[in-house]
């Protein structure tokens, strides 16, 4: 198996607090926040994501979800405002990647609760900004994240969601430092010039 990489030009720890600040003055950001991003569709389980939210005994905290409009968009948007947590939701619309890493720093974790994915790509890059990752235990992110992420049990469970990211909020400050240096470490395998030597080796011995 050879892995794909991150751009690390633009996806590394190297991103200035005015950076973040102007960014999360931008889309309207303030205080502290969990992040999603990636396209709104059902696989990636939004609908369940804000429902965990909403559960969460956190009244200041928000739920930034950013990326491109997809199946079902209208149908996400509609729910926080009927779960009562419109104002703690907030969508932030198609990000450029000037802007990506300063939202992932910028946050206490990325959430990602999709049913499936073929990679997961936005794992590796938010690890490489130094941000906790959680994550399903589905499909391709076990693999990805190994033992540098927490997990989503049961994607299908609301609870579980809730769960998972009540563990990441209440992490101390010695347990987070080390979650962000095992995401960082992870990263290492994720590297093109890595990928290319072994696909080279691959092509040597065949």
């Amino acid at each position: 198996v050879v892995y794909p990489a991150i751009d690390k030009t633009i996806y590394n720890g190297k991103v200035p607090k005015t950076k973040i600040v102007s960014v999360k003055k931008k889309y309207g950001i303030a205080g502290s926040y969990l992040l999603y991003w990636g396209t709104l569709q059902p696989r990636k389980n939004i609908s369940r994501l804000i429902e965990a939210f909403a559960r969460l005994d956190k009244p200041q905290l928000k739920l930034v979800i950013c990326g491109k409009k997809g199946w079902l968009y209208d149908q996400i948007l509609e729910q926080a405002k009927n779960l009562g947590i419109g104002n703690r939701v907030i969508f932030t619309g198609f990000a450029p990647n000037d802007d990506l890493p300063a939202l992932i720093k910028g946050s206490r974790a990325f959430v990602l609760p999709s049913l499936y994915e073929g990679f997961g790509m936005p794992v590796v890059e938010a690890q490489a900004v130094g941000t906790p990752v959680v994550v399903s235990r589905v499909s391709s992110l076990p693999e990805i994240a190994g033992e540098s992420g927490i997990y989503i049990d049961d994607p299908m469970s609301v609870d579980s969601i809730k769960s998972a990211m009540e563990k990441v909020i209440s992490l101390s400050s010695s347990e987070r430092i080390k979650l962000i240096k095992a995401g960082k470490e992870n990263t290492k395998r994720f590297d093109w010039d890595l990928s290319a030597q072994k696909i080279l080796n691959i092509l040597k011995t065949v």
